[in-house]
């Protein structure tokens, strides 16, 4: 599920009332606990301003995969991605490698808990992207701008779940049936993919210079924009 059981949240005050809602939808589940849990979990955090300034990490890692997933949409696909970003020499290097390597060089050292949820949201988007078998060419995959999109939703959507899941998790480990936990988790990661999904439905990732203010603006966006859907509860 989540990137850490480390994090058990804070106490007193909104994290109190986050737990109680998290315990609620681990037994029972629904559409409306979900969103009230995640509305707990926001107002823990201070709101949605506050939730999505102190994403920091996942903003300058979703602006550094911005950038690679741009530049990835040549007739070279995802080496023209590399060569751009200064990792040519991972060309023809065996999957676990490029992988790996792409992950600290957009993710960052993952030194705090900020940091670890971006990774681990940047780890679900590039083992997904990057093709399967040691043999198989990074030309072979080129994206459009749906493409860039799609992997910029399912970061933006992991990430707001890995920050989210910790104290979430606790609760749905003391469930008994395994099938239930993945039950439950996967509401929360639906609920979360169908609401940064509406937000980005027409934006045009390609226009975006996501080395500078607008590729910050890009992802602080999305993400401030969800914090209050889910503030609201909704």
């Amino acid at each position: 599920m989540g990137t850490s059981t480390n994090n058990t949240g804070g106490t007193g005050g909104g994290w109190t009332d986050f737990k109680r809602s998290a315990s609620y939808f681990a037994r029972y589940g629904g559409r409306e606990r979900v969103a009230k849990t995640l509305a707990g979990f926001v107002a823990a955090m201070g709101g949605a301003a506050a939730a999505a300034a102190s994403a920091g990490g996942g903003t300058r890692t979703g602006q550094s995969l911005g950038t690679f997933l741009a530049e990835s949409t040549g007739p070279e696909g995802l080496a023209g991605g590399l060569e751009a970003i200064g990792l040519q020499h991972l060309i023809g290097q065996d999957r676990f490698t490029v992988l790996s390597e792409l992950i600290n060089a957009l993710g960052g050292a993952g030194t705090d808990l900020e940091e670890e949820a971006a990774r681990g949201a940047l780890l679900d988007v590039l083992d997904e992207l990057l093709p399967e078998g040691d043999e198989a060419s990074l030309e072979s995959v080129q994206l459009d701008e749906t493409g860039v999109r799609e992997a910029l939703c399912r970061y933006i959507a992991a990430l707001v779940y890995n920050r989210a899941i910790p104290v979430i998790e606790v609760r749905l480990e003391s469930l008994e049936s395994q099938t239930l936990i993945q039950q439950r988790d996967r509401e929360l990661r639906d609920f979360i993919d169908a609401l940064v999904r509406l937000r980005m439905q027409d934006l045009s990732p390609l226009k975006v210079d996501w080395e500078g203010p607008d590729g910050q603006g890009f992802i602080q966006g999305i993400l401030q924009a969800v914090y209050e859907q889910l503030e609201a509860g909704e």
